[in-house]
């Protein structure tokens, strides 16, 4: 009599078990992405209303609220540098409806100057788009006659204790900048740190500080009224409103300037394909010709750099950066 080969009683259902688990996973997520948002998507902005970073995330967030057909409404909380803000997102639910607009200084300058920052980029936020980059000028006051960047050298050097440059305060981006090309170039100048930019251009125009370094967005009406002298730009180009102003690596071939990068975070946690979703949304609004026009009038330059590579570029400045603060010895209380 022939033989069948039975299959093992209890093989066969758990592979179909498992099958069917991951058959379940997938139509989870699918859902999870297809159905979200349905309801209103709150985005933290770590900074004040009017600050770059603000009036990038209210340009996305009109942009992905007519996308969603939900409301996306921007809150802002300031302070800490931009640390509360960032803190208030850590804590928040994993879920997709809150997420964190926040700038280079509070994810990856500000865990390395204040004593205790409340989160760790790394272990508590996905990185979903790098949205944007800021490019910043030096300028100098037109009472010192200077016009570009190696005259401004040669007259630190001749007079050392002539220079002072402001900044919104220490571990700033425009302060590390700073001190960065001090370093790379010999550059004598004497950092006043300050609670705001616009106290800075202040003092620079009425001649009590001679530079500042800084978005063009604060800058640029002033350059153009001929009431400060731009020096350098901190861009890989040339800007076209400004194309006789050199960049930074022209004037200091081999010097890599600080570019601070504006980008959206998730709470770690937050379901894989909603941060997709979001990460494919943002990408599509940031080739809109209209988006373009108006990143470009407030100086920032699209970067649309995706989940993976954000976190690359966070982890390697955040090694960069924090060296930097340690050499300066910086430290916020």
């Amino acid at each position: 009599m022939p033989r069948f080969h039975r299959s093992h009683p209890h093989k066969l259902p758990r592979v179909m078990l498992v099958l069917a688990l991951a058959s379940v996973a997938t139509q989870h997520v699918r859902a999870q992405e297809l159905v979200y948002p349905n309801k209103p998507v709150r985005m933290i902005v770590s900074y004040a209303a009017g600050n770059v970073t603000d009036l990038m995330a209210r340009m996305v967030a009109d942009k992905l609220a007519a996308k969603w057909g939900h409301p996306v409404t921007v809150d802002n909380k300031p302070g800490q540098g931009g640390s509360v803000g960032a803190q208030l997102a850590a804590r928040a639910p994993a879920d997709g409806y809150t997420l964190l607009v926040s700038a280079m200084a509070a994810m990856v300058i500000n865990p390395h100057v204040y004593q205790n920052v409340g989160y760790d980029v790394q272990k508590d936020f996905i990185p979903i788009i790098n949205v944007a980059s800021t490019t910043s000028i030096m300028v100098a006051t037109p009472g010192l006659a200077i016009s570009n960047f190696p005259q401004l050298v040669a007259y630190s050097k001749a007079n050392p204790t002539a220079l002072s440059y402001g900044t919104a305060g220490n571990g700033t981006v425009p302060h590390l900048n700073m001190e960065l090309i001090k370093q790379e170039t010999g550059l004598i100048a004497q950092h006043v740190p300050y609670k705001a930019a616009a106290t800075v251009l202040n003092d620079v125009l009425g001649g009590r500080i001679q530079l500042q370094s800084d978005s063009i967005s604060v800058l640029m009406r002033q350059i153009q009224a001929k009431r400060v002298v731009p020096i350098a730009t901190n861009n890989s180009k040339r800007l076209p409103q400004l194309p006789d102003v050199p960049t930074l690596s022209e004037v200091v071939p081999g010097l890599t300037p600080v570019v601070p990068w504006l980008g959206i975070f998730a709470p770690l946690g937050t379901p894989p394909a909603i941060v997709s979703r979001i990460a494919r949304d943002v990408t599509e609004i940031l080739v809109m010709p209209d988006v373009k026009e108006k990143f470009g009038g407030v100086g920032l330059s699209i970067s649309a750099e995706g989940s993976a590579a954000f976190a690359q570029t966070i982890a390697k400045d955040y090694v960069r950066l924090g060296k930097l603060a340690r050499t300066l010895n910086l430290k916020v209380d």
